[in-house]
């Protein structure tokens, strides 16, 4: 998990639920050089779960439009201290794992998959179709040898660092600007291996790409450059749809819809009234079921 200012209480909320749940997993956390006690507030938690919970820093802050570089660094840390781990469940710290299943249902997906990126991927959890054309227009812009730098805002010039990537995707079929929806996917240990050994963690800027600031189209193309794939979470074909994992809030769904259906996992449960009152309701429905 990768976590901002002002995220401490999502992302402790979120953690403590799942580390509960699996109590045979660890959590590793990437905050953003934070100054205003998100790393206080994640430091104590993590001391409290007894080396089940590892925690690290930036070296500078690199907020929003720093998020790919963020992530790659947390892979290529992750990786380096466990280096035989079987998969990595990555959570926004809006995002909420509500019951047990997750490991169960990643291992019937890869095992009929094979490795790569298990998300929402061409199928939103409402059935709908997901668009990926503004990635695609993006990634093309992106690929101009000269260009605007969201971060700087200044021009910059040359190629960017996944171009020698690109072209070994497309040679297993990648098509540009497809992707997996960050906020919550599973990802195979094989694949993180595999990114770390052909250099793709390392190879990502301090500065990052000019207008591709987020890790999921980035992440989503790398996996295809090893050859590897991305893996529907919303499909029916396998049983009911398990989880509910959408870009922009609110989620559509009551705490007792949620409970209904069975999910698994949701996002996003913001930090305001609204995602509050839900994250609490839903914790007091979860906890009549787990501990009734």
């Amino acid at each position: 998990m990768l976590v901002g200012p002002g995220e401490a209480a999502m992302a402790i909320d979120g953690l403590a639920w799942a580390l509960r749940l699996y109590p045979d997993t660890i959590a590793w956390v990437r905050e953003d050089k934070t100054n205003d006690g998100t790393f206080e507030k994640l430091d104590k938690f993590a001391r409290s779960y007894d080396g089940r919970v590892f925690l690290e820093s930036n070296p500078a802050p690199q907020g929003y439009s720093g998020i790919a570089t963020s992530m790659f660094r947390l892979y290529e840390s992750l990786i380096n201290r466990f280096p035989k781990l079987e998969m990595v469940i990555q959570l926004d710290p809006d995002a909420c794992i509500l019951r047990e299943g997750i490991v169960e249902l990643a291992r019937e997906r890869f095992a009929k998959h094979g490795p790569g990126l298990i998300g929402s991927y061409m199928i939103s959890p409402s059935g709908a179709a997901r668009d990926h054309r503004p990635w695609r227009n993006r990634l093309i812009r992106d690929l101009l040898p000269v260009g605007p730098d969201l971060k700087t805002k200044r021009l910059r010039v040359g190629l960017p660092f996944y171009v020698r990537y690109l072209f070994r995707a497309f040679k297993n079929n990648y098509k540009l600007g497809h992707h997996v929806l960050a906020s919550f996917y599973i990802l195979h240990g094989d694949t993180i291996r595999a990114l770390q050994e052909n250099g793709f963690w390392a190879a990502m800027p301090d500065a990052g790409s000019r207008l591709v600031k987020l890790d999921d189209p980035l992440l989503s193309l790398g996996a295809f450059a090893v050859g590897h794939k991305l893996i529907e979470l919303n499909d029916t074909s396998a049983g009911d749809i398990r989880t509910w994992i959408q870009f922009r809030p609110p989620i559509p769904l009551s705490a007792k819809e949620i409970m209904d259906r069975r999910l698994i996992a949701i996002h996003p449960v913001k930090a305001d009234k609204n995602g509050s009152a839900l994250r609490a309701e839903l914790r007091a429905l979860l906890n009549e079921v787990t501990l009734g």
